[in-house]
């Protein structure tokens, strides 16, 4: 059943820009909620949508609680995706990540519950596993994030949690999203820095071993998992983990494939570095093998990604413009 009226927190952001397109498109009134500069980079194309149906933005940081009131106010859903992102980013910024991640939605969840909110979607990562015991790694499995950012994203799943046990008018459903890449993404990501290297005639750079192996989930599939979330009742108090199971590859064939399909005549190759200087997170904090597990996803929800990575990286080499990093310190891309 369609929501009248729905907020989408980081909707200037990469992953928001895309659910707001898929809302508007079902006939949704959305708001956006966003940092201004992440509005003002991405104006162009929020203002685009606003020939598909009713889109409201508005201007303002999580830790704003009267911007967060306003922006709330009359939304029957919150789709929360605001978060300060990157390894490298939370990392410098320890205290930052933690006041914008878990103080914030705090104060989001504050303000849904006053202004009467129905239901609650809470994007998560799949950074909360950590290092996985075994593969692909379930959403019964247990939680060992390596980061502030994977404790942080933990910390607001328990808070949801928290608030939905206090306050049973409001539902809630997490969302674990795996690697997500696609058109609009910052190259602070490894599929479009690998992709903005090899257009530029660069090779691209791998660190550690190269045998690191991820799952990749097109953003558009991701969406249309957080928009069946938004439809249907069973997703109610559950966990569901979103990525493409079918789509896992190590960093060394990921640009390898890059390159084949970009740049094939090139002459460029794959620099594996085997160590981490100069790389976003050190050995300590990396995951060596994280592959996503959407059986449950795929039973309750029907969610069938469809989108290939072979298919991504040609839709990524054909923008424009592929920015190298957020406008400033974001909420939500």
């Amino acid at each position: 059943m369609n929501k009248a009226r729905v907020l989408v927190t980081g909707g200037a952001g990469f992953i928001g820009r895309a659910t707001i397109n898929r809302l508007l498109k079902a006939k949704i009134d959305v708001v956006c909620f966003d940092l201004a500069e992440q509005i003002a980079r991405n104006l162009h194309e929020l203002n685009d949508m606003r020939s598909i149906g009713t889109l409201s933005l508005v201007q303002g940081s999580l830790l704003d609680r009267n911007m967060l009131r306003e922006a709330v106010s009359g939304c029957d859903t919150v789709i929360h995706l605001a978060a300060m992102l990157g390894v490298k980013k939370t990392e410098a910024n320890k205290l930052s990540c933690i006041e914008v991640n878990i103080n914030g939605t705090d104060n989001l969840l504050a303000a849904s519950v006053t202004s009467g909110v129905t239901k609650f979607i809470f994007a998560s990562s799949s950074e909360v596993y950590g290092e996985p015991i075994s593969n692909p790694v379930s959403e019964d499995d247990i939680t060992q994030g390596k980061t502030v950012y994977a404790i942080t994203k933990l910390a607001g799943e328990e808070l949801v949690k928290g608030y939905a046990q206090m306050y049973p008018s409001m539902n809630y459903t997490i969302a674990r999203l795996f690697n997500t890449y696609g058109e609009g993404q910052v190259a602070q990501f490894v599929l479009s820095k690998f992709v903005r290297e090899v257009k530029s005639g660069r090779n691209p750079i791998v660190y550690g071993s190269g045998g690191q192996v991820r799952s990749y989930g097109h953003v558009s599939d991701v969406v249309e998992g957080i928009y069946a979330i938004l439809n249907n009742p069973i997703s109610n108090g559950r966990i569901y983990n979103l990525g493409n199971s079918s789509q896992v590859m190590t960093l060394v064939e990921l640009a390898q494939l890059v390159i084949n399909l970009v740049a094939p005549n090139s002459g460029l190759k794959v620099e594996v570095l085997g160590n981490f200087s100069g790389a976003d997170r050190d050995s300590s904090r990396e995951i060596h093998s994280r592959v996503c597990d959407t059986t449950r996803a795929k039973s309750e929800l029907g969610y069938e990604p469809k989108i290939t990575v072979s298919e991504g990286i040609r839709r990524i080499s054909r923008q424009d413009c592929i920015h190298e990093t957020w406008p400033i310190l974001n909420a939500g891309e």
